[in-house]
């Protein structure tokens, strides 16, 4: 091809011309050899072609097609010494005008000697209104320069490379300007989809929606939200504290944890896109639950100054509207309405504000109105226990301080009942108020009807859930058993149920004024006078708070029958609830319970168990959500009512699934009786709905006797899990043993056993922490549940470790092994003697690296190939340097190791128990499932009479004969 022809094809591709009509391809027989190069010969005093009756045509640098003369001409056929087949410009020259024509003309170097092209461009006809002509053939003038020495080759490619340096150097800061410009642009339309997706998460909070606020205060807030950064189990913001922040979860995940009990439980979590804390902004109250991170996250947050600072008047006062929106889903009365009901009713919203210790209602006072607290903190309190109602807690004192977002008078506004405490303004409060028809005038005549009745139907279930079974009862049950409750009126002076008689309903006060009197019916005709006094005389105060409840005993018991007399002193409405739509539910429960060892037939009665069903909690989790994690400490068991979980365990730093629970499983029933450290994890794999009783619950209910016997029960299951000696024993022998053992307290820094003194007894962990220490370096902790001790007790050798209480207060369980064979019946000790010291080896067996993962089959089958040996304080038990045919396990006694290598034994320092496993690399199989010939790498020798376990090194092999 020829170069010069292509370079100006190219150029009139890349600059979007017409392209010449020209050859690329040489004519045969041109070439270019090493003779080209050489100084070219002085063309002819005039080389200019002429082709007449040619036009050119449109276009810069079209060219018609030349005779093969003419093209040879043009290539520099001026001499045998010329460049043939070739044109010399390698990049354009500067543009000059010849005269006439206003055409471009462009000088070229043809045959070493500068020449003029004339070339017509496509568009200057018409941008000059040159009229066109008849087809002319395209006219080629080469105009040659006057005489004179020709520049040297060397200067004119040294002046064409200072031309290329300029045009390069322009073309790479122009590329610069460009990168710059696009790392601004990139860097822009990073931060315009970060505002976007944390607009998107803002968007997300109902109060600061683009439905409450405008565009650009809504923008404004996206860019004073400010970034957080947590590392993993750091908290954002604790349960009780004062907060005026919300925060959005921009990356990572959370955890939302409620004191429940004084201790801390999950109850949630939270991940990217979800926001808490919503209301600080608007009003500043205390964190209803404490946030930590599970993962390092980065959360955004915006302050109330933020607000007050950026959103107007008016979008502030929507905001507050929408906040009071949310208060109300925690009051029962409006909490089942839809949102369009509740902006009416919260724009109906009174504003009054109170002084400091200004009396806002008395107990006695019958309230018509709904009280909101907005701003400041107001006391409740009432003058005696015996005037609180009968779902008030028992342990609780008779006063409550409300703060934002805290109501009161919610019965007295639709049953007309008297406050019954004392409300104090403890601060200037602002409070929001409203009364029941100003509720009912905020809907229009066509919908009053039905949410009058929703209102009512609300109150309902709320006072039916002050019954103890229902209180806690999963809301899919207790649906089913309020579709049963029906509402009865009573006259006044009607004897509602008599003492004596059997109860047949449970009956729950909705209004008006009952009494409960400890006589029978009989003996209240005999009064003088029908009076209130007089009723009222031996009776316990009058009940006038809606939710009362009476004759809740048939509920656990069908023969239950009245201990007092229940009279209407007024016209009474109330709920009557028959006890067979709720046994329907609990004897579910109650079965679900009577399943945990703990909760049993054989420990507790059947009114017990109904007591602890009215206990139960209900929780929600969603599919892959942990309800509790191995390591953690708790104090709740839980029983799955709906769906499906998983359990897994870690196994080295991986975790593996060890078990499918299912509807009616339960598990964490020990962390109800210790603080003992979760086992296993816990997550749900579908959606689940469980229930937990705390260890609260069950102290609340069970007699001091039978938590005793619960203590025992509990024992054999810790046996059951972490003793190596007591693990594989019989049920009976288990109790028998958890009842001989002594209760023990110890007190922070008191020493529970030394290392070096011999011991015969070990200990339960029931309560608190323990410090192990060697050499007075810490090697470790002990937990509730854990047994310490129990290795160096089986022989009554020194105690290997130092065993420190490291917490205020710990409580064991300690027996000797004296006591242990105690147990055993007339010539049944033998046999408990050997039965010990079978789990004792295995224990050894099983802490063998080359036995962990196995099952219980192989350590059993393992065992059977052990001997038993005996050595003489000084014998050797092998050399250095010889074949090993034995694994060596030390049962009892102190052995020495002479020569060995400088790191052997390093990470021993930090074991609880000291090695006794010596030679064990003999066991060791190849690839090819061989044995490893192995030799000793020290020698072994007995530091004191001692009893050893030879293991042979094939036992793997004799195991799979």
């Amino acid at each position: 091809l020829d170069p010069e022809m292509l370079l100006l094809h190219w150029l009139c591709m890349k600059h979007n011309l017409e392209t010449p009509q020209v050859k690329l391809r040489r004519e045969h027989g041109d070439s270019v050899g090493a003779q080209d190069f050489s100084p070219m010969p002085t063309p002819p005093s005039s080389a200019r072609l002429h082709s007449s009756g040619a036009k050119a045509k449109r276009g810069l640098g079209v060219l018609a097609p030349l005779s093969p003369a003419s093209a040879r001409g043009v290539s520099g056929g001026f001499g045998t010494g010329g460049f043939e087949g070739t044109q010399s410009p390698a990049f354009p020259l500067p543009p000059t005008k010849r005269p006439g024509l206003g055409a471009t003309a462009r000088s070229l170097d043809v045959g070493g000697e500068l020449a003029e092209v004339t070339f017509l461009p496509q568009r200057l006809g018409a941008a000059l209104a040159v009229k066109p002509e008849e087809e002319q053939p395209f006219q080629l003038q080469v105009a040659t320069p006057p005489q004179g020495p020709r520049p040297t080759p060397g200067l004119r490619t040294l002046g064409r490379l200072n031309g290329q340096i300029e045009v390069d150097a322009h073309r790479y800061l122009c590329r610069v300007d460009q990168m710059a410009m696009a790392r601004t642009k990139i860097t822009d339309v990073v931060a315009t989809m970060r505002q976007e997706l944390r607009g998107s998460f803002l968007n997300q909070v109902p109060l600061l929606s683009r439905n409450v606020i405008n565009d650009q205060d809504f923008l404004r807030l996206v860019g004073k939200l400010r970034p957080w950064t947590f590392e993993q189990g750091e908290k954002i913001i604790v349960e009780g504290e004062i907060g005026d922040k919300l925060f959005i979860i921009e990356r990572g995940t959370c955890e939302v944890i409620k004191n429940i009990n004084g201790r801390p439980h999950c109850v949630g979590q939270l991940s990217k896109g979800a926001f808490f804390g919503e209301i600080a902004p608007l009003y500043a109250t205390a964190r209803t639950a404490t946030v930590q991170t599970t993962s390092a996250c980065t959360a955004l947050s915006l302050a109330g100054s933020d607000l007050l600072a950026t959103i107007n008047d008016a979008d502030l006062e929507k905001m507050r509207l929408i906040a009071r929106t949310q208060v109300f889903s925690s009051i029962p009365l409006l909490n089942s309405l839809d949102s369009d009901e509740k902006v009416r009713i919260a724009q109906a919203l009174k504003k009054q504000k109170w002084r400091q210790n200004a009396i806002i209602t008395g107990e006695n006072h019958i309230t018509s109105r709904l009280y909101i607290v907005e701003h400041g903190t107001v006391l409740m309190e009432a003058k005696s226990k015996d005037l609180l109602p009968s779902f008030w807690p028992i342990d609780q004192e008779p006063k409550i301080v409300l703060g934002p977002g805290g109501f009161f008078g919610m019965r007295g506004l639709l049953y007309g009942a008297p406050v019954g405490f004392n409300i104090t303004a403890l601060t200037e409060v602002e409070t929001l108020s409203i009364s029941y028809e100003e509720i009912l005038a905020t809907s229009p005549p066509e919908d009053r009807e039905k949410m009058e009745s929703t209102m009512v139907m609300s109150m309902r279930h709320y006072l039916l859930r002050q019954i103890p079974q229902l209180k806690q009862m999963a809301e899919e049950y207790f649906r089913t058993i309020a579709m049963q409750a029906q509402q009865v009126t009573f006259k006044k002076w009607s004897v509602i149920f008599a003492k004596g008689e059997r109860l047949d309903s449970v009956y729950v006060l909705e209004k008006g004024m009952v009494s409960e009197h400890p006589g029978e019916r009989m003996a209240m005709c005999e009064l003088p006078g029908e009076t209130e006094e007089n009723v009222n005389a031996d009776a316990t105060p009058p009940r006038v708070t809606p939710g009362e409840f009476f004759g809740v005993e048939c509920l656990t018991n069908k023969a239950a029958t009245a201990s007092c007399t229940l009279v209407a002193l007024t016209d009474v409405t109330l709920l009557r609830l028959p006890p067979g739509a709720v046994w329907s539910v609990l004897q579910e429960e109650r079965q679900h319970i009577a399943r945990i060892p703990l909760l049993s037939h054989e420990v507790l009665g059947k009114a017990e168990q109904y007591m602890l069903v009215g206990k139960l909690k209900p929780w929600s989790f969603r599919a892959g959500q942990t309800i509790i994690r191995e390591g953690d400490i708790g104090d709740m068991l839980y029983v799955i009512e709906k769906g499906v979980c998983d359990a897994s365990k870690m196994f080295d730093g991986k975790e593996v699934a060890v078990s499918q629970l299912k509807k009616g499983a339960f598990f964490g029933e020990l962390a109800v009786m210790y603080d003992m450290p979760r086992n296993a994890t816990v997550k749900a794999a579908t959606d689940v709905v469980a229930v937990s009783l705390s260890r609260e619950d069950i102290f609340s209910v069970v007699s001091p006797e039978k938590i005793v016997k619960m203590r025992h029960i509990a024992c054999t299951q810790v046996f059951q899990q972490n003793s190596a000696l007591l693990r594989n024993l019989e049920t009976h022998e288990k109790i028998m043993i958890a009842e001989q053992m002594q209760s023990c307290t110890t007190k922070k820094g008191e020493i529970i056993q030394r290392e070096g003194e011999a011991e015969s007894r070990f200990h339960m962990i029931e309560k608190g922490e323990v410090t192990l220490m060697r050499n007075g370096k810490e090697i470790g902790k002990r937990y509730a549940g854990f047994m310490v001790g129990e290795m160096t007790a089986m022989f009554g050798e020194p105690a290997r470790c130092t065993c420190v209480a490291s917490t205020e207060e710990v409580r064991m369980l300690t027996i000797s092994m004296e006591s242990i064979y105690g147990i055993a019946g007339t010539g049944e000790r033998p046999a408990l003697e050997r039965k010990l010291l079978s789990n004792f080896r295995r224990e050894l067996i099983s802490k063998m690296l080359q036995m962990q993962g196995k099952s219980d089959e192989y350590i059993s089958a393992v065992c059977s190939y052990i001997e038993p040996s005996k050595f003489a304080k000084g014998e050797v038990l092998f050399e250095n340097g010889r074949k090993l045919e034995y694994a060596y396990i030390v049962e009892c006694g102190e052995v020495s190791v002479q020569g060995a290598p400088a790191d052997f034994g390093a990470e021993d320092r930090q074991r609880a128990e000291p090695r006794r496993q010596y030679g064990d690399e003999c066991l060791v199989m190849g690839a090819d499932g061989q044995l490893v010939e192995a030799r000793a790498s020290y020698s072994l020798v007995a530091a004191s009479d001692c009893s050893v376990l030879r293991l042979p090194k094939g036992v793997a092999q004799l195991i799979l004969k």
